[in-house]
């Protein structure tokens, strides 16, 4: 394409569509350490795809988690470090910053024919040929389902599971303050499709192992609270707990869950480096945080990756924190 696309609201537009169109092979990109929302989203534009004309391959830069094996052909996800062959579709979604796929997107703009992009977030980089960025979305769910009804897919119980995993993952369990009733429409659109939210949130939630409880109360035993009790912060040095408990919950909630906290942090070092998540309440901006770093997000959550080791980390970082509470009093 010569000229890239950008579309902003809630109804794909006919140039968003037009490159589902006709058939042939599509490749479903993700990023770095995929979760629910884009393993979700990814395998439901795929699955719908191959019921069509189209031949589609699913992989990114790290493996699945086995947290998400429940999701309907996550199987079929694979890591990937090089594309083979040509592409006549590539599609990326909930993925900001084109950096985290390791530059697979690099190769997927030389061997793809069009790149589309599909995200909710406010600071997406715009990098694809096709650029649907839609910020009142709470979740890329809402969008995808949008594109594969405006597309007049079927709606198969597999391809609804997948969307209503990534919505309800991508929305917190429906708890951010952007959730609104077009969330619910399409939630309740995709239970009477087929999803089964007590299958999805016991899939999410109930699967611990029989050592989780310990390395969880290993980890919290680590939540510090500010003096005047608005910040919080969990900061997990190298191999402190294992990863797979990391992967599996969602540390950060638990500092966030603090009556008086407004803003919360996940600090984790890995590979010399710091991987930070940061949750807020609405009243401070914690995406303009993670900005600072390099990383970007949502009002509510964002996250960065900031150099080690783990004290410097938590240093600037908390500062910065503490900036952002301190600047929301005084506005």
């Amino acid at each position: 394409m010569s000229a890239a696309v950008e579309h902003t609201s809630p109804a794909p537009s006919p140039a968003v569509l037009q490159p589902f169109s006709g058939g042939g092979r599509a490749l479903m990109l993700g990023h770095v350490h995929p979760d629910a929302d884009v393993l979700g989203t990814l395998l439901a534009i795929g699955l719908a795809l191959e019921t069509s004309k189209w031949n589609v391959v699913y992989g990114g830069p790290h493996p699945a988690p086995a947290l998400l094996a429940f999701l309907p052909g996550v199987e079929r996800y694979r890591q990937l470090t090089e594309l083979e062959g040509r592409f006549d579709l590539v599609v990326l979604t909930d993925c900001p910053n084109p950096q985290r796929t390791e530059g697979l997107i690099d190769q997927a703009k030389r061997v793809g024919k069009v790149v589309v992009n599909i995200d909710h977030h406010p600071d997406n980089r715009r990098y694809g040929h096709v650029n649907w960025v839609d910020i009142t979305a709470a979740a890329t769910g809402e969008m995808v389902y949008e594109l594969l009804t405006a597309l007049r897919m079927t709606l198969t119980p597999a391809i609804a599971t997948n969307l209503f995993t990534a919505i309800h993952t991508d929305t917190g369990s429906f708890r951010y303050s952007n959730v609104t009733t077009r969330t619910f429409t399409i939630a309740a659109a995709l239970v009477a499709a087929g999803a089964r939210p007590e299958l999805v949130s016991q899939s999410l939630y109930e699967q611990r192992a029989p050592d989780a409880l310990h390395w969880l109360g290993e980890a919290l035993a680590r939540v510090e609270v500010s003096e005047d009790g608005r910040m919080a912060w969990l900061a997990l040095p190298a191999e402190a707990v294992p990863e797979r408990i990391v992967e599996a919950e969602e540390l950060v909630n638990y500092p966030r869950s603090v009556a008086s906290v407004r803003v919360a942090c996940l600090l984790r070092e890995r590979d010399g480096s710091v991987k930070v998540s940061l949750r807020g309440k609405g009243d401070v901006d914690v995406q303009r945080i993670a900005a600072q770093f390099g990383g970007g997000g949502h009002v509510n959550a964002a996250g960065c990756t900031v150099p080690g080791p783990l004290p410097e980390a938590k240093r600037a970082v908390l500062a910065a924190v503490r900036r952002a509470v301190d600047g929301a009093d005084r506005a």
